[in-house]
């Protein structure tokens, strides 16, 4: 089972992960864009927790991994690169209800997403630059055509010579456009996440 959910709060997460999980819905995997795919499971009360941690190196997400497991908690998802990092406690062996030690380590989480959310920010607005068109062509349709005369054709001329360039300009404008549709969303993630660390001062 798939569901699309975007969530900046990570307790507001963790608490749609245990209403799944009540519902008999185990998650399996999750992705940056809101992209939460569930394997059957037994219903049960389950006690999701979420820490955003990036690694440099598959030693560091290891020993990371092995920290918890130590402490009794199942990394249920996450790679070194995801970012969002997925944890149930496991039955009769974690030490504490909770991964975090205290309120800064917690409000550490949100920190560390808004970081990654404002570079992810500016890399998008940079490559948004690097391949739109000039002079700000990519709010004019026309311009998005480059056959020679295009607009003053008509009749079957204008269609074929229109739908044979169409696929190209799908080419030419869509990855812009798409890179300034994560600039946006990254800016409003980055600035939740800054808003969800009030409640730790």
């Amino acid at each position: 089972m798939k569901k699309f959910k975007l969530i900046a709060d990570f307790e507001k997460e963790e608490q749609f992960l245990n209403d799944m999980a009540k519902k008999g819905y185990r998650l399996k995997k999750y992705n940056s864009l809101g992209m939460y795919t569930f394997m059957n499971a037994e219903p049960q009360n389950s006690s999701y927790r979420v820490d955003y941690r990036k690694f440099s190196n598959n030693a560091q997400f290891e020993e990371y991994c092995t920290l918890f497991r130590d402490a009794g908690w199942e990394h249920v998802y996450g790679t070194r690169r995801s970012g969002s990092q997925y944890f149930l406690p496991i039955s009769g062996k974690a030490q504490t209800d909770d991964i975090f030690s205290d309120e800064e380590s917690k409000a550490g989480r949100y920190k560390r997403f808004s970081a990654q959310c404002f570079t992810s920010l500016t890399m998008m607005i940079v490559w948004f630059m690097i391949i739109t068109p000039e002079n700000g062509a990519l709010w004019d349709v026309k311009s998005w055509y480059f056959t020679n005369g295009l607009w003053e054709m008509t009749g079957s001329l204008f269609w074929k010579a229109f739908l044979f360039e169409t696929p190209f300009v799908i080419l030419r404008v869509v990855p812009p456009i798409v890179f300034l549709l994560l600039a946006a969303l990254y800016g409003y993630w980055a600035v939740k996440a800054k808003n969800f660390l009030r409640r730790y001062k």
